[in-house]
């Protein structure tokens, strides 16, 4: 079954980071397909008194720039994925006039494509916390979100595994599918389960932990050979994520977001977890599903 991803594109370079994390990522490229996409904002209107021939012929200029600009975006970005590894049969392109903000055009898309990630660059995350700033309901961003999203801000390609986070929500589940899924052919990574407890939790089964997210990922037909556990005592839940992380040079950090909280990002992530990981994460890409 293909892995289908939508690859947010810039002519932004720092953009290419999340390019090259995918074609890093996958060693089995033969099922993966991307489509990249790029809204194009829209020339400034022209009113009826402003109307005239040169600033008519202006407003075309405009557009036509801004469509040539998504266009090198594209074709930079087809020659990272062919680079990589893939085959440009693989490769979509869409480009889109811009009918909201580049974050709405990217959430419909998202939902509409049945995606199976939305993976995010630098410059995009920049763009969704400018536009987290901004007042929206929790129910407005609960509901639009509902894929997982692959954000890559620093991240280091020579990195390989998954260090899912285990607790015990729903969110988790999706996301522990969602690894096995993108998983499926992929031995080249490991996944580590991670679970955090604090020291006034109860550790007495602490196989017991790990039980549902080892069917889950069985279940998509990942190896158990490469299935680990780790359970970690700690009060700082985030920070003991992000030692595991770096310790063990994990490619990516995958977490369900539970619960709502108070404040722009946290409206999204959900979590203060999920929130400090988003601000702090380094070398490894965040995997985050509703």
């Amino acid at each position: 079954m293909n892995k289908h991803l939508l690859v947010t594109i810039s002519e932004d370079s720092s953009a290419q980071r999340a390019l090259r994390f995918v074609c890093a990522f996958f060693k089995q490229k033969e099922d993966i397909r991307l489509t990249l996409f790029n809204t194009a904002p829209q020339p400034p209107a022209v009113w009826g008194e402003e109307a005239s021939f040169e600033r008519l012929r202006e407003n075309e200029a405009t557009a036509e720039a801004i469509i040539a600009s998504g266009k090198r975006a594209m074709a930079s970005a087809r020659e990272v994925f062919v680079a990589g590894g893939f085959s440009p049969a693989q490769v979509d392109d869409k480009i889109v006039a811009r009918n909201f903000s580049r974050i709405d055009d990217i959430i419909k898309e998202g939902e509409s494509g049945l995606y199976d990630a939305v993976v995010f660059g630098r410059r995009a995350l920049l763009k969704l916390e400018n536009f987290l700033d901004k007042s929206a309901s929790e129910e407005m961003l609960e509901a639009k979100f509902a894929f997982p999203l692959w954000l890559c801000r620093d991240v280091d390609y020579h990195r390989n595994g998954v260090l899912l986070c285990v607790d015990d929500s729903e969110a988790f589940r999706r996301m522990a599918d969602h690894v096995g899924f993108i998983l499926q052919g992929e031995t080249a990574h490991a996944v580590t389960l991670l679970r955090v407890v604090k020291k006034s939790e109860s550790t007495t089964n602490p196989e017991g932990l790990f039980t549902d997210a080892i069917s889950n990922l069985e279940d998509n037909g990942f190896p158990t050979r490469l299935i680990r556990t780790r359970l970690v005592v700690s009060d700082d839940v985030p920070g003991a994520i992000l030692r595991e992380a770096e310790e063990g040079r994990h490619a990516a950090v995958a977490v369900g977001r539970t619960g709502m909280r108070k404040g722009p990002l946290a409206r999204l992530f959900a979590t203060s977890v999920t929130l400090a990981l988003f601000r702090k994460l380094s070398g490894a890409a965040l995997w985050v599903s509703r």
